[in-house]
């Protein structure tokens, strides 16, 4: 089992396509797809935000020395 986390998966598999130039053509593509949206006018309630931000605020990530990073939700 790996000691890493989704999002350092992440990050580095992003850093290793900007080397091969796929994630900009994949930024071009989003930025297309995101351009032929229809824009209905809708936005998120603020209850929603505040959950979303809320969330952000409780959640934290430490390094450790055995198992590598631990991702945590403070209560």
């Amino acid at each position: 089992m790996r000691k890493h986390s989704t999002l350092i998966y992440v990050v580095n598999r992003i850093e290793a396509e900007k080397e091969s130039g796929l994630s900009t053509r994949i930024d071009e593509f989003i930025n297309n797809l995101l351009d032929e949206m229809p824009d209905n006018g809708k936005s998120p309630s603020d209850r929603i935000i505040g959950n979303i931000l809320n969330f952000s605020r409780s959640y934290d990530a430490k390094k450790t020395k055995s198992v590598g990073y631990v991702e945590m939700n403070l209560n």
